[in-house]
């Protein structure tokens, strides 16, 4: 899926529209649920017993991020 950029000309430099910053705001929070759903998942699979390193082979994630999720830090 491909998003369309509407081209607007900026009247000022600097200045954020409300729009923008309404739609990035809904982007993080958006990115901040995947981000906590993905730990949820990683740390039930290591609780079934999933090793460190197959966790990071299947996610793309570090060994050491998921060993410092697992230790709670």
């Amino acid at each position: 899926m491909t998003a369309t950029v509407e081209r607007v000309t900026p009247q000022h430099r600097g200045i954020l529209s409300d729009a923008d910053q309404q739609r990035i705001r809904a982007a993080m929070t958006g990115r901040d649920e995947a981000e906590q759903e993905l730990r949820d998942a990683v740390l039930a699979a290591a609780k079934h017993g999933a090793s460190v390193r197959e966790l990071g082979a299947f996610t793309g994630l570090s060994t050491n991020t998921i060993s410092r999720w697992k230790r709670g830090d």
